[in-house]
């Protein structure tokens, strides 16, 4: 009797291993959660966002990936709410099949006068308008889009506007760290999409 109580604990734990395993599978698979989904703005207001490079949902032209110039594109913005302190700037890739997306760009206490961002933007920690976190690559600045080969994927260029300024140190600033920071003090946001296929 005992041996098959052992045998039916032995058989239940495993099928406790395998609902917890399938569980952390599904929370690792996509499509991934953008920042603008995981720090909303108040009242959901709207920035449009657009860039003289593309039109959105358009492709991005090589000179702007690793295949090409590797340059930021010029980023454009409509002007955020009353109160507007700050801007940040996220640009990720969602065609990814993982819980986090592929972070391109993080741009952060960008001056509230700013509305445009010119194209080939330095990649120093610290610019003239604003500071800038850790990419994919683990270095400051833009790094272009540079999916596997034959596959389309999505970019979102997303800005938020925010009613302060995060004063987070450029060396451990990375996605994960602006976006807790900003949750609660977004006023408006917008999104810009692009599209890549890999060579």
């Amino acid at each position: 009797m005992k041996s098959v109580t052992s045998r039916v604990a032995i058989g239940v734990a495993f099928a406790a291993l395998c609902v917890a395993t399938a569980v952390a599978q599904s929370n690792e698979s996509g499509p991934p959660t953008l920042a603008k989904e995981l720090a909303q703005a108040r009242g959901h207001q709207v920035l449009t966002v657009r860039s003289p490079a593309f039109v959105p949902g358009s492709a991005i032209p090589d000179r702007f990936t690793q295949n090409g110039d590797n340059m930021s594109p010029t980023l454009e913005w409509s002007k955020g709410p009353p109160g507007t302190r700050s801007y940040v700037v996220l640009a990720e890739d969602s065609g990814v099949n993982r819980s986090e997306p592929i972070v391109h760009w993080v741009f952060y206490d960008i001056n509230p006068a700013t509305t445009r961002i010119p194209q080939a933007m330095a990649t120093d920690p610290s610019v003239n308008v604003g500071k800038q976190g850790k990419n994919v690559s683990g270095g400051p600045g833009y790094i272009g889009p540079k999916p596997p080969a034959g596959q389309v994927h999505p970019y979102h260029f997303q800005v938020f506007a925010l009613n302060t300024r995060l004063n987070l140190d450029p060396a451990t600033a990375d996605r994960n760290a602006v976006v807790a920071a900003m949750k609660g003090k977004v006023l408006a946001s917008g999104d810009l999409v692009g599209t890549y296929t890999g060579k």
